[in-house]
């Protein structure tokens, strides 16, 4: 029997959560055992068409966090009368009726609030998560370390919180053509060893660590090579400042955010990823070089340990002396790395998003009230 989902997709072209949904959207259209229904926000009809072909778009206008959110998003769905409703945030709407599954990534926001986050935003979020937590007749999360900060801050009924991990998308393990990557370099200026740091300029990422790291290195060992930074990082930026008051100019490339082949590129390009943040869900990046067969040095906390241990070098992220000495032995032990390589490529090969696919809709029928053996 055919399961009757309502999918929330507003946030298919985000950054993050907008990979999530892709792939997720793109799977479960393939399926024939689930009728889809999707929400997006207006405008995005033809890219949710081009994943889903077969499903009915219900486009909306209603921003996030906003009163209209609460209100179109169920209006919207009420007509289709959905068995289920998957949310892949934490914001339930209120005024929903539908059994509803909820994706909470994880929960930075409330160790690392953004800039300028009052304490009042701070409240809606503990208020939101609490409540989808309480609403919700399953929750997935990304990891078994989200799961533990749930289940910790919220005392979420730990039989509701299910952990499904991301995938990755195979595609990266194919190296881009010769023409291609000497194409990019000249691009952008690329002078190998590339160490390529991919993420946003936010507390937990822990950017300025990794400069200083790289900084301490190149000063300690004359380490050549560049530092490349891609992501949500201004040219002319605070980092880009602290750069040039380090005295590293081109020895560190601000590529701001990139087109997916250009990130696969990359990914090619350089000689390790360096991925030394404070707290992620999940850390998508890590099992994206792990896949294109990049060596990760990475730090030995929550869902990045639990994700790369056994095929990464493992840092404390509060320690420059430890991520530098890092940087210096992976990019010299030719036999270190390829033991990297080669446990990061098993460990890529057995996350796909096709078993993410198919464990959300096992949560999904679980959710629905369906027996599953």
């Amino acid at each position: 029997m055919k399961l009757k989902l309502g999918l929330d997709a507003r946030k298919l072209t985000d950054f993050g959560i907008g990979t999530y949904l892709q792939y997720l959207v793109r799977g479960i259209a393939r399926r024939d055992d689930i009728e889809l229904t999707l929400v997006v926000s207006a405008g995005h009809e033809e890219r949710a068409a081009s994943l889903a072909p077969e499903a009915i778009i219900v486009p909306v206008r209603a921003d996030g966090y906003s009163l209209a959110e609460q209100v179109r998003l169920p209006a919207a769905l009420w007509r289709y009368k959905p068995d289920l409703v998957h949310i892949p945030h934490y914001v339930v709407p209120v005024a929903a009726r539908f059994p509803i599954v909820t994706t909470i990534h994880d929960v930075i926001q409330l160790y690392y609030p953004p800039k300028g986050r009052s304490q009042l935003g701070l409240l809606y979020l503990r208020t939101m998560m609490k409540a989808a937590l309480k609403r919700s007749r399953r929750v997935i999360t990304v990891s078994r370390a989200s799961r533990r900060d749930l289940l910790h801050l919220f005392r979420a009924d730990s039989e509701k919180v299910i952990v499904v991990p991301n995938g990755v998308d195979p595609g990266l393990a194919e190296r881009p053509s010769q023409e291609t990557l000497t194409a990019l370099r000249e691009q952008y200026g690329l002078k190998p060893p590339l160490i390529l740091v991919v993420g946003n300029d936010k507390p937990h990422k822990n950017l300025e660590m990794a400069l200083r790291a790289f900084h301490l290195a190149v000063r300690r060992s004359n380490m050549p090579g560049q530092l490349v930074i891609v992501g949500g990082v201004a040219a002319g930026g605070r980092l880009a400042r602290r750069a040039t008051h380090l005295g590293l100019g081109e020895r560190v490339r601000f590529l701001g955010r990139v087109p997916w082949n250009t990130l696969v590129g990359l990914y090619h390009l350089s000689s390790l990823l360096l991925h030394v943040a404070l707290y992620e869900g999940f850390g998508l990046p890590i099992l994206e070089a792990m896949c294109a067969g990049l060596p990760v040095i990475t730090s030995n906390l929550g869902a990045m340990r639990e994700l790369a241990e056994g095929a990464a070098v493992l840092v404390n992220p509060l320690e420059v002396q430890e991520i530098a000495g890092a940087l210096e032995r992976v990019l010299v032990d030719d036999p270190l790395r390829l033991r990297m390589v080669t446990a990061g490529k098993r460990k890529a090969e057995a996350m796909s998003w096709e078993k993410t696919v198919d464990a959300t809709v096992a949560v999904y029928r679980r959710a629905n009230g369906e027996v599953i053996t």
